[in-house]
């Protein structure tokens, strides 16, 4: 295997040059203008307009979703490589996850690949897709079920993090809504008269609490309560959250989802209130192709990233990349953005991703990712290699460490 030819490579390393002040500006005014799951109108109509400028077709409004998109350029026919971007913000911490770098990383990528693919004549087709609501909602699910990916040799996207590896590893995870609705009273003069929803609340919280004990050590368990009463002389008649149960394999996640159900029901039933509760969305484990892991740690370490190793299912969240994973050969690279140790989703990676050292890795990152994508257009051995690892059952339990591990 080879990888991107250096007329390729150098093709895209100067179209990034070139977009940078772009690309840097645009994942600023995304950061300063934080939208969450499907309100993404401002980030996603920036991102279209990018991609047009530079000669992408693009179709918004994706799979019945405003603030999703399908962008394309090249030839029809031949090797076809997707970008995917995100561009959705925390509730209550902003870009805290990093989301303004992915989104204009994978544009970025997207275009420099389809211009170089043009200066050097090779046959190729480029897709940047426009995903929404990665933090809650699951907009690449409606994508996949609709079979945007299907005619894709590879899918590629990267994800900021306190350093660079070339795979990053992700729980199946389920998304629930809960309330429970009791009746109000005077908590001093007639509490008999009340049915106590933060009691109720209490009871399931607890019942979580002592069964965390007896799960397995990839799985996990966690929530917010948004309402538990009025005033502390009043039963509280209505509480209400959500709650995240997350395992390492989909069908232990499925075990973990029936108990979850039955611990709030049983609290329901333990305090005379009314239960609501909702099964949202589901995203599966994350997939990451060993062969297309092996070509992009190379070129993390060409664009000056300095990789480490991967260490299987260390710190791991949940992301609907997950399901893209099970529908096309997929990578999902971590770029450091922040110095070891400050972890997403704090006010300290969210300052990280308005910063210097954070609008130089966006570019670092958008070209290794290009570059993933040169060599799976250009090179037909890479490309089968991919396809027979993403059809091998085996190769998921696998643990990719890098180059020389």
């Amino acid at each position: 295997m080879s990888v991107a030819t250096d007329s390729l490579a150098a093709s895209i390393h100067r179209h990034l040059e070139e977009l940078a002040p772009d690309l840097q500006a645009l994942a600023r005014d995304i950061h300063h203008n934080p939208e969450t799951a499907y309100e993404e109108h401002r980030s996603a109509a920036l991102l279209c307009d990018l991609l047009e400028r530079h000669g992408f077709q693009v179709q918004r409004g994706a799979s019945g979703m405003e603030t999703a998109f399908i962008a394309d350029a090249g030839t029809g026919a031949g090797p076809a490589v997707a970008f995917v971007c995100e561009y959705d913000a925390l509730r209550g911490l902003g870009h805290a996850c990093g989301h303004n770098l992915i989104g204009t990383g994978s544009a970025g990528a997207g275009i420099a690949l389809s211009l170089a693919l043009r200066d050097v004549g090779l046959p190729g087709r480029v897709r940047v897709v426009g995903s929404p609501a990665e933090e809650g909602g699951g907009g690449k699910i409606p994508l996949c079920h609709d079979g945007v990916f299907d005619e894709f040799d590879t899918a590629l996207i990267f994800h900021p993090a306190d350093m660079t590896k070339a795979v990053m590893y992700a729980l199946a995870c389920t998304h629930w809504r809960f309330v429970f609705t009791g009746r109000a009273s005077h908590a001093a003069a007639d509490p008999q008269q009340g049915l106590n929803a933060l009691d109720a609340f209490v009871h399931a919280y607890n019942g979580i609490a002592l069964w965390r004990q007896q799960l397995r050590d990839d799985a996990r368990i966690h929530g917010a309560i948004f309402e538990g009463g009025t005033a502390p002389n009043i039963i509280p008649e209505r509480t209400s959250g959500e709650f995240i149960t997350r395992a390492r394999d989909g069908a232990y996640l499925k075990e973990m989802n029936v108990r979850f159900r039955t611990i709030f029901e049983a609290a329901a039933a333990a305090t005379g209130c009314a239960l609501e509760l909702e099964e949202e969305e589901t995203y599966l484990d994350l997939r990451s192709n060993p062969v297309l892991a092996e070509r992009c740690h190379q070129h993390l370490d060409r664009v000056g990233l300095d990789p480490v190793p991967s260490i299987p299912w260390e710190r791991v969240g949940s992301t609907d990349v997950g399901d893209l994973s099970y529908a096309v050969p997929t990578l999902h690279p971590e770029v450091g953005i922040a110095d070891e140790g400050v972890a997403c989703h704090t006010h300290d990676f969210r300052t990280a991703a308005d910063s210097d050292r954070g609008y130089t890795a966006l570019i670092q990152g958008a070209e290794a990712l290009a570059l993933t994508g040169a060599d799976v257009i250009g090179d037909a051995e890479v490309r089968q290699a991919v396809r027979a690892a993403f059809a091998g059952e085996p190769w998921r339990r696998k643990e990719w460490r890098g180059s020389g591990a």
